[in-house]
Order: structure tokens, then C-alpha cells, then sequence
């Protein structure tokens, strides 16, 4: 098994308690510190997975971009469940999204209160990297899968290359922070935190090797010279997970 389990641990209090004075500008910022792009990057996974009347978990839904997004562009979705640790960024996503037939669950990724094989697909929208221990949280999520489902990461990521990480690592360091000043004053400067989720990343390979080690199938691609990544895995009833 791979050694390295990736996760925020220790820092997922901290993150978490950011998220929730955030959310008034998380949409403002998000879109101005991805120039443009995190909405584009949320769509193009959306369309390679997810088609009419899947049953879809938003695992780390934050305030419903993901969903919002999924509605827009998927005709005649099966059901879907919002599911966040956060009751401000539920209440957010209800506002966000009012269909009464959305389902919204309090919970975190290690430990998700559904049973098994109940869904098609699960997504996570710029989410995964604030889980608490990402192999947990990927173990989980492969247990919610039905056969044959489909798990859709769009994230940031951690590029291979030392040379590019450094890139990306002082955008998330010193640029965003200014950015997320311009685009919504001081409470954009709590944007900074998401170094700390950086920091705390698997690069791209071993987030891949990680997935490989749950799912048989994964497509791995990269987008910003490695700083995104979107990812879809597959379940297979031939699926072993190496606990």
C-alpha cells in the first residue's frame, strides 16, 4: 500500500473554520483566483461522467457550485444528494438551488452515512483536498459506488515537476492573497489558507498511484502546468482495496 495517505490531518480544523467565514465571497474569489477557469474545469468533468438519470453524490458540496453546474448541463438527473461538514454551506447550496426533490446530508468523507453501492457517480468540486485522510475518504467513496460507477475529481493539484510545483506554489502562497484582496477586501485574504491545503497535497503521481489502488480504472489529466487536475475512476465489480 502506498505509505502516504495524503489528507490535511491535523490542519482540517483550521481549514474548515476558514471555509465557514468564507462563503459570503467564495464564489467571487474561487472565480477570479482560477482566472476565469474553475467553473470551465467543474463543467468539462461534469460532461465526461455523468449522464441523465444517474444518482449523484456532491461529496463536499460546499455552497452547490458543482451541483448547480450538474443541473445546467445533465438533462433529467436521476437524484442527487448534496452532502457537506459544513450546515452554513448547505444552507448556502439551498439557497443556491431551490428543487425539492435535492437531498442534503451533513457529513464528512471518512465516515459517509449512506449505505452501499447507492450511488451512480460521485463528484467532488475543488473538495477532496480538505479530507481529513484522503485514502479514507477515497475508501469510502468507492463503497458508495455501484458497479460500474464512476468517481469524478476536479481539484487542484500538485504538478510532477519541481519546477512547475514551484510556479504553482507561490501563486497559492503570495498571488492568491492579493487576488482574493481585489476581488472581495479582507475576507479574501482568508483565500491564503488554501496554501496550507497545498502544502499538504500529494503531488499528481501519487494521488494518481493512490487511486489506482482503489479503483481499476483511472483517466489522470492536468490542466494549468499541473495546478488542476480532473479525474475519473471507475468501479468494477473486480475492484480490491488495499486497506
Amino acid at each position: 500500500m502506498n505509505q502516504k495517505t495524503g489528507g490535511l490531518n491535523e490542519e482540517w480544523d483550521k481549514v474548515i473554520d476558514v471555509l465557514s467565514q468564507i462563503i459570503p465571497v467564495y464564489d467571487r474569489v474561487n472565480h477570479f483566483i482560477s482566472f476565469g477557469k474553475d467553473l470551465v474545469y467543474r463543467r468539462e468533468g461534469i460532461l465526461k461522467t455523468i449522464k441523465s438519470n444517474d444518482i449523484v453524490l456532491d461529496a463536499g458540496a460546499g455552497p452547490g457550485v458543482m451541483s448547480q453546474i450538474l443541473l445546467q448541463s445533465v438533462q433529467d438527473t436521476g437524484n442527487l444528494v448534496m452532502l457537506d461538514p459544513l450546515k452554513v454551506m448547505l444552507s448556502q447550496a439551498r439557497r443556491r438551488i431551490v428543487d425539492k426533490s435535492i437531498h442534503f446530508s451533513l457529513g464528512i468523507f471518512e465516515s459517509l452515512p449512506f449505505r452501499d453501492k447507492s450511488f451512480d457517480v460521485v463528484m467532488t468540486g475543488f473538495s477532496l483536498r480538505d479530507a481529513g485522510n484522503l485514502h479514507f475518504a477515497v475508501t469510502e467513496i468507492h463503497r458508495v459506488l455501484k458497479d460500474g460507477g464512476s468517481f469524478l475529481i476536479v481539484d487542484l493539484g500538485k504538478p510532477n515537476n519541481r519546477f512547475f510545483r514551484w510556479i504553482i506554489g507561490i501563486h497559492w502562497r503570495y498571488l492568491v492573497g492579493l487576488l482574493g484582496f481585489i476581488a472581495a477586501g479582507r475576507k479574501g485574504l482568508l483565500f491564503t489558507t488554501l496554501y496550507t491545503t497545498y502544502k499538504k497535497l500529494l503531488t499528481n503521481e501519487e494521488q494518481k498511484n493512490l487511486f489506482e489502488e482503489i479503483f481499476s480504472e483511472v483517466s489522470f489529466q492536468t490542466r494549468m502546468l499541473g495546478g488542476v487536475v480532473i479525474v475519473k475512476c471507475k468501479k468494477t465489480e473486480s475492484n480490491r482495496i488495499n486497506l
